[in-house]
């Protein structure tokens, strides 16, 4: 089950869907990572991942995240709001 995700790391924000275990091509470094951040359910992985610094972007077919670094986990997307007051 995909779900689209936004995360939060430090200054970066990573957008992706996020995906199980079983549609990970590489099982074995997913079991690596699983052990180093303390079980499988503390390893996110976000296919066609965006990661944004600033003006910066950059685009990652796979990218697996420490679920304990993450400050802030989004459903969706992110939008802008409060225009609104600024119409003459």
């Amino acid at each position: 089950m995909r779900h689209q995700r936004t995360v939060f790391l430090g200054e970066r924000i990573i957008q992706g869907d996020e995906i199980g275990p079983d549609e990970f091509f590489d099982m074995e470094t997913f079991r690596r990572c699983a052990a180093q951040w303390g079980g499988p359910e503390q390893v996110l992985i976000l296919r066609n991942a965006i990661v944004s610094d600033g003006a910066l972007e950059e685009k990652l077919e796979y990218l697996l995240i420490n679920r304990a670094q993450i400050v802030a986990l989004g459903l969706g997307g992110m939008s802008v709001g409060g225009f609104e007051g600024l119409k003459p």
